[in-house]
């Protein structure tokens, strides 16, 4: 009996020790009318266990490994007591080599959510199935997560979960048109966002994405005029990316999540590679350019 104790423990502490996320997820509900809230507090325990407690990839990840991620879901409307249209916002994080620092690899507000939630009614996912709008969102974002999270650390490693995301976007039915799987539902939804990812228009840009983290930000603290150049180069093949396919969501996207910090890591720059950052900068985002006047001074 004490044998097949520890066995048992051995299998779960594997168990527990394979699940790749560490993620909130919060409901906020600023026009909520008729659902009573504890819906929502029950939907953000099963959400989180969907993420947390499922088994996403193959490989082990140890408790300081797990990838931090959050999830906003505001319900901007009450269909019917069990459907619901919301936005989401997702962010996700990896630690940088070296450091305390840990670097932004998606931060997403998704405006067109529309999903179906009972209590009580377990969350099924099966993959290349489609079983709900929930499940097959949740799924799609915890896979496109891993894709960008496993590119940060391998040029093109995150294939896999890319392939997941777009078997997810093809079992989608017809009738959900409308609601961000489909390419005519608008030009900034999933489908788009995953396309763009893939689209060899913007192959270079996956393998910039890789550098920008390994030969960038991960040596920074061991030879940071090294890594500025890395970072440099990097951002350089991605406004290419940009200007080759300037519809394109995700390399926005990119410069969104990364603008503050690109501003951080050159102050501490030469001016010439600091001039040559700003004015790409003031290209791709003018808007932003309280964010990045520093490079000049």
């Amino acid at each position: 009996m004490r044998k097949l104790f520890i066995l048992i423990s051995a299998f779960c502490s594997l168990h527990l020790m394979s699940q790749e996320f560490n993620a909130q997820f919060k409901v906020s509900t600023p026009k909520l009318q008729t659902a009573d809230p504890k819906v929502f507090r029950a939907l953000e325990d099963d959400a989180r266990k969907f993420i947390n407690t499922r088994l996403w990839t193959p490989d082990k990840f140890q408790q300081y490994e797990k990838i931090k991620c959050n999830f906003l879901l505001t319900i901007r409307e009450e269909v019917n007591s069990t459907t619901f249209k919301a936005e989401l916002l997702i962010s996700a994080s990896r630690p940088v080599f070296g450091s305390n620092y840990e670097t932004t690899i998606f931060n997403y507000q998704d405006r067109n959510v529309v999903f179906n939630y009972e209590p009580n009614n377990p969350l099924n996912y099966v993959q290349n199935t489609f079983t709900d709008r929930l499940t097959a969102t949740l799924a799609f974002y915890s896979n496109l997560i891993l894709g960008l999270y496993y590119d940060s650390f391998q040029n093109t490693g995150g294939n896999d979960y890319f392939q997941i995301c777009q078997n997810i976007v093809n079992t989608i039915p017809s009738t959900m048109e409308g609601e961000g799987w489909k390419p005519s539902d608008d030009t900034r939804n999933r489908y788009w966002l995953l396309e763009n990812i893939q689209s060899p228009r913007l192959r270079t840009m996956r393998t910039a994405f890789y550098e920008y983290h390994i030969k960038g930000l991960d040596i920074m603290n061991s030879d940071p005029v090294e890594g500025r150049k890395a970072l440099a180069k990097a951002l350089a093949v991605v406004d290419e990316g940009k200007r080759n396919y300037p519809t394109a969501v995700w390399t926005q996207v990119f410069f969104d999540d990364k603008i503050s910090e690109i501003a951080d890591v050159f102050k501490k720059g030469e001016l010439q590679q600091r001039q040559a950052v700003h004015a790409m900068l003031s290209r791709i985002d003018p808007s932003s350019a309280s964010k990045y006047s520093g490079l000049l001074q």
